[in-house]
């Protein structure tokens, strides 16, 4: 007696059912830990690219129809950098840098070859993407906001991600990431990008000055040493300025003065505070960014480029005349910039860990409008040094702010900075504590501790 083939008979009553009765039941969820090596078995065996290696944060979808697997969609880390995606989104190289995790990949999507029908894969696609964030959120903590995923043009139309409603956006360069972090080998078979927001404020998010805290799993904070805060033809232009500052140095000129001020200024638009930090900062930048930086070649015939040393940038600024380097990134700023920003940020940076580096930058890019060097020298035998508040009022009175709206911590919510900030054009939003008693108790009696600008926790 011949055993039944269990196995054959569904799938023939799957084939057997009308198609949109099959579509309109199928459901997906998340594969279970168990099922991970059937999932491995099915792409090894129908999947043209196979099962892949899985890194980073992954998560696998498993389309059924009434429990019978139909389809399987694999999702992973996005692309490190695709300037079409960038273009399309619109953020900065540190938001690239830190909010990343927030895209999420399409590394592999399988319709089992047995149970394929007309529309299956549009139809489960769509369910998928609808499902990801929910699944995402449950196994990694927070939603991601965009997907993209790439298909080989050379054997795919990518019919089913445009029914499904994903958009082409642009093709790849034909390189692939291998095992080594910053290394990319040419395929020389460029693939299409198609990518489809996941959340309706997506380029909002991507993009905010602040992330809200719901998406705050998803941002990493250890990264951003990577990203410069300005293109390569803005960097190279800063350098050819920089690289025109007087050199103070007797001795130990191993490096040129446009490589090292131009280091040290990507680091203070980049949120580095001291020069430690700048020195970090350069030690994490990839061999492109070092190349665009000129820094010089690798000692002993190895290939790539070294980072200069704290001693080779300390050596420098312990000689150089800060007011000199806040002149020329002055000049530079005014030659590029064109016009103000709708909102700038006032913070300040120590160098050297003994000059005080005040800039006005940009809310939405971190990148400064002007910049000025708190006095070294007190001016008479009983004067203090020059702090940041009064290095501010300075700052408000050398550069045009006609039309911005200035932001600073409560260091700066005193009467006459406020007055300096308005008599030249410019509107303020500044924090309010309890440096300020009076006006503090004042403001919370009249807002009534309503406004989220006023919380009740002093």
């Amino acid at each position: 007696m011949k055993k039944k083939n269990v196995g054959n008979n569904e799938d023939q009553k799957l084939r057997q059912e009308p198609g949109e009765v099959v579509l309109k039941e199928l459901e997906v969820r998340a594969a279970l830990p168990e099922e991970r090596q059937r999932v491995r078995d099915l792409l090894g065996k129908e999947h043209y690219l196979g099962a892949g290696r899985e890194v980073g944060r992954t998560l696998v979808q498993v389309v059924h129809h009434r429990g019978r697997w139909v389809a399987l969609l694999a999702w992973g880390p996005a692309a490190m950098k695709l300037i079409d995606r960038e273009e399309m989104i619109g953020w900065t190289n540190q938001q690239r840098a830190q909010r990343l995790g927030l895209v999420v990949q399409n590394r592999r999507f399988l319709v089992l070859s047995e149970t394929r029908m007309p529309n299956l894969a549009s139809r489960a696609l769509g369910l998928a993407v609808r499902a990801l964030a929910g699944h995402w959120d449950d196994k990694h903590g927070y939603q991601p906001v965009l997907a993209e995923t790439f298909t080989d043009i050379e054997s795919f139309e990518g019919t089913c991600y445009k029914a499904a409603g994903w958009e082409p956006c642009g093709m790849s360069k034909g390189f692939g990431r291998e095992h080594r972090a910053d290394f990319y080998r040419e395929h020389k078979r460029p693939k299409k990008l198609w990518l489809k927001p996941i959340s309706r404020n997506m380029r909002a998010i991507l993009c905010a000055t602040d992330i809200p805290a719901n998406y705050r799993a998803g941002v990493n904070d250890a990264t951003p040493e990577r990203a410069l805060p300005l293109k390569k033809n803005q960097i190279e232009s800063l350098r050819e300025a920089l690289a025109q500052v007087p050199d103070p140095r007797r001795n130990n000129r191993t490096w040129m003065m446009g490589t090292l001020l131009t280091l040290i200024s990507m680091g203070l638009l980049a949120g580095r505070k001291n020069l430690a930090e700048i020195h970090r900062f350069g030690q994490f930048l990839t061999q492109q960014q070092r190349e665009w930086l000129r820094f010089l070649p690798k000692r002993g015939g190895l290939a790539g480029r070294r980072a200069p040393s704290y001693q080779a940038l300390y050596t420098l600024m312990k000689a150089l005349d800060p007011d000199v380097l806040a002149t020329a990134l002055n000049d530079w700023l005014a030659a590029h910039l064109g016009t103000l920003p709708r909102a700038l940020a006032l913070d300040g940076k120590y160098v050297r860990d003994l000059v005080l580096t005040l800039a006005l930058s940009e809310h939405e890019t971190g990148a400064p409008v002007a910049v000025t060097i708190a006095s070294k020298e007190p001016k008479t035998e009983k004067a203090k040094t020059e702090g940041e508040l009064t290095a501010a009022k300075r700052l408000y009175q050398s550069c045009d702010i006609q039309g911005a709206t200035i932001t600073a911590d409560a260091l700066h919510c005193e009467r006459e900075s406020m007055h300096l900030v308005l008599e030249n054009g410019a509107d303020f939003l500044y924090q309010l504590k309890n440096n300020q008693p009076t006006a503090f108790q004042a403001s919370v009696k009249i807002a009534g501790c309503a406004s989220p600008f006023l919380p009740a926790t002093r």
